[in-house]
């Protein structure tokens, strides 16, 4: 068995887009013109990075894939 790698230029912009999320959420400047567009696009960025790490990790082989990640009968 070995240890689970993510591809690391998906994973980075998760996290990227993940930690911007936490800034535009908890510490924006509710005074900026735009920090509500900041907070809409952040939240956009999650599922995108998301999405992208997702296939990334889908086109792996098996064995490289996290424990668990393709359900029983999936190829």
């Amino acid at each position: 068995m070995s240890l689970y790698q993510p591809p690391q230029p998906q994973n980075h912009q998760l996290v990227s887009a993940v930690l911007r999320q936490i800034h535009s959420t908890h510490y924006a400047d509710e005074s900026s013109p735009h920090w509500d567009a900041e907070r809409e696009y952040s939240a956009e960025q999650v599922a995108l990075a998301a999405r992208a790490l997702t296939r990334a990790v889908d086109a792996m082989p098996e064995n490289e894939q996290p424990i668990g990640w393709r359900k029983d009968g999936e190829s």
